[in-house]
């Protein structure tokens, strides 16, 4: 099993019975004294309804990013900070949760609230313990040695994201190069030219892996002396494998055609996407319905606050470059697009007071809806760009009429994983989080990517 996905199954597991620990601690302290207090008939009354609460709490603590482990390192007091201004935040909305699971359901018939407000408080204080206890042992444990078989812009930049981020158990040992020129260069770590005897340099490094980049992959002569490595048991990793693998998102600087004819020229998976087709409708129809109450409302304030109509309607490129208008709530004054202003702006201008509102709440959104109806959207996808843009960004971006392989979407993986998205300077890296998402894409992956955007929308102050 990947070692880092055994790290969070550990985290999950010490957060559920820290929950159940801390349950069971507060009603022993409150009812101890009570003569008929009875331990067993206590359990029997709250498994039901509190493993239903626990487990409805740990998906929040998932969408709130508790079990991602690039922001669980706790390196410094800030990180320490950090991690509890978050848990404190999921906390708070996992009472909330809570509250209606018990008023929803009226067969849970115990008195729920001041137990409710304790097994919360406790939880958040002793899950903070748990996690910190967690965290010196995920450091202390013996990290995987790693080597990297050559060297590029890349591969310098991943070995200080590791060297920065030790929770991922991936421990830089040194550089191998078969080019003694990078030497010269200033490098965080040693670097070796000697490939004749890997074997040696393997045992004195300790080696348990080497990344090997696409050059080492293609030289016959290089790749024949890592046939040294199988009888040590020390395995061999290509580094955009590697890379995707830790960071979720493909290099694409270091991909070229046979990259996507060995990922993607097989990628259609069609019984995935019969289903994902069924569940967009499904949750289009159900979410029409606040759509429908909140939209006479939201139309009379558009109307109140500026002249122009009511929607908003731009064309974007679609799955394999079909164009389509996309609807939207008006959020800025009638021909915005002439008078100047730019979305990084913190105060745009172009913004009428009601589309700030709207902004904020994500409620501009809402007449996506229809596209997802039309098929011309998908609710998990890469997001969709206009023509002019995709234009462009072809011409910049290699390969970038590849992320127009699935339809595009509300929110996606690149949404979640950057804080901006929306400029043409970030295009590139949203490309990768784009291939990544489509190469992996999956029942599992859009359900992480749903609930990290649930808590986007209650974290983040809008747009």
């Amino acid at each position: 099993m990947n070692t880092n996905r055994l790290k969070i199954i550990l985290i999950i597991l010490g957060d559920f019975l820290t929950l159940w620990g801390t349950l069971f601690l507060i009603l022993f302290l409150r009812y101890r004294t009570n003569q008929n207090f009875d331990l067993q008939e206590m359990f029997q009354i709250h498994i039901a309804p509190f493993t239903l609460v626990f487990a409805t709490w740990l998906v929040l603590f998932g969408a709130f990013g508790l079990y991602d482990l690039r922001t669980l390192g706790l390196v410094t007091v800030r990180d320490a900070r950090r991690l509890m201004l978050r848990m404190t935040e999921a906390m708070i909305f996992n009472m909330a949760l809570a509250i209606i699971i018990f008023y929803l359901i009226p067969a849970f018939e115990i008195e729920p609230r001041r137990n409710l407000f304790l097994a919360a408080l406790g939880s958040l204080l002793f899950i903070f313990g748990w996690r910190c206890l967690a965290n010196l042992f995920i450091a202390k444990a013996k990290p995987i040695q790693i080597a990297f078989f050559g060297i590029n812009k890349e591969v310098v930049g991943l070995v200080d994201w590791l060297l920065r981020n030790p929770q991922f158990g991936r421990k830089p040992a040194a550089f191998i190069s078969a080019n003694s020129e990078d030497t010269i260069r200033e490098l965080p770590l040693p670097v070796f030219t000697n490939t004749q005897d890997m074997r040696h340099l393997a045992r004195d490094l300790a080696l348990d892996a080497i990344i090997i980049t696409r050059e080492i992959k293609e030289n016959k002569v290089l790749t024949r002396t890592l046939f040294q490595m199988i009888p040590l048991g020390i395995g061999v990793m290509e580094f955009t494998a590697f890379h995707e693998m830790l960071t979720g998102k493909i290099p694409l600087s270091l991909i070229g055609e046979i990259w996507f004819l060995e990922n993607l020229a097989s990628s259609k998976k069609e019984m995935y996407e019969f289903f994902k087709r069924t569940f967009d409708w499904g949750l289009a129809m159900l979410l029409s319905v606040p759509f429908l109450l909140f939209w006479p409302f939201i139309a009379l304030a558009i109307k109140l606050d500026s002249t122009g109509s009511i929607f908003f309607w731009q064309k974007r490129i679609g799955k394999n470059g079909k164009e389509f208008q996309l609807v939207k709530f008006r959020s800025m004054i009638k021909n915005a697009e002439g008078t100047g202003g730019f979305k990084k702006e913190s105060d745009d201008r172009r913004h009428t007071s009601v589309g700030k509102f709207l902004r904020k709440t994500y409620f501009d959104e809402l007449p996506q809806i229809i596209n997802v109806l039309r098929g011309e959207m998908s609710f998990i996808g890469p997001r969709p760009e206009r023509p002019e843009y995709v234009s462009e960004l072809k011409e910049k971006i290699p390969f970038y009429e590849m992320r127009l392989l699935v339809p595009p979407g509300i929110t996606g993986w690149a949404q979640i994983n950057m804080e901006n998205d929306a400029s043409v300077e970030d295009a590139p890296e949203k490309m990768q989080y784009d291939l990544y998402y489509i190469k992996n894409r999956s029942f599992l992956l859009d359900v992480l990517v749903a609930l990290r955007t649930i808590f986007i929308i209650l974290r983040r102050p809008g747009r």
